[in-house]
């Protein structure tokens, strides 16, 4: 067994520890964005998705079904999260304010609108060319981020699971906005380190994430430490 395939085996064994430990509801999402050029990253075999969906869509699709599968600009139904991760560029409806405000009738003004859409997090226009997902206890790749829906007691063993080593605090950012395609994997790939959020009409509409569930999301990097400080924790419980 390769390094590589021995990593990839401990991730899938935490994955289903996690699962164990926390009592989620389906999976921890494993999601990777390919960079042009690194082609090769995306597991020879690997299926494509075969039917267009939002980001948010494919996360909850995949945590609830334990399926994986790579995905392109194509298909992905909300342009404005496939700009989140990098596969497009964000439609001008959307960077201006406009839809937000006169579309959705979210703000009061195009202004208060355009000023909350300049502190989403956005990965540079088109610096991703494919979008990888899968369930952490199955994955056969290096992901970038780990996705946890989960309600708010999950959450917080999260936070302390993460905490456990190195202690420090988690600082969550969320709008109520572009919240599983910017918060959960954008803002945690730019600033490398866990993000929680609310979620947002979009993923609350189109998924079937629950009214008492949230996300949390980590660096991939940031698995194990995760779950040696979990398994402490809940042993004294």
């Amino acid at each position: 067994m390769t390094e590589n395939q021995e990593k990839r085996t401990q991730l899938n064994a935490y994955g289903n520890e996690l699962k164990d430990l926390l009592k989620l509801n389906g999976s921890p999402v494993a999601v990777k964005l390919i960079e042009p050029g690194r082609e090769s990253d995306i597991p020879a075999g690997m299926n494509k998705i075969d039917k267009q969906m939002r980001h948010c869509q494919m996360t909850d699709y995949v945590r609830r079904t334990g399926e994986s599968f790579s995905t392109t600009y194509d298909d992905h139904q909300c342009k404005g999260g496939a700009a989140a991760l990098g596969l497009g560029v964000l439609p001008d409806k959307v960077r201006s304010g406009q839809f937000y405000c006169d579309g959705l009738h979210h703000f009061k003004t195009v202004e208060s609108a355009k000023k909350t859409v300049d502190l989403i997090t956005f990965l540079g226009p088109n610096t991703r060319i494919a979008a990888l997902y899968a369930p952490l206890e199955t994955v056969n790749y290096d992901p970038d981020v780990v996705i946890f829906i989960c309600n708010p007691k999950q959450a917080m063993l999260l936070t302390q699971g993460y905490e456990y080593r190195d202690g420090g605090r988690i600082e969550a950012a969320f709008s109520g906005k572009q919240s599983v395609c910017s918060d959960a994997v954008a803002h945690v790939m730019k600033n490398n380190k866990p993000n929680m959020t609310i979620g947002c009409s979009g993923s609350r509409s189109y998924t079937k994430i629950m009214d008492d569930e949230l996300l949390f999301s980590i660096p991939a990097k940031d698995v194990e430490k995760t779950v040696v400080g979990l398994r402490a924790i809940l042993s004294d419980n």
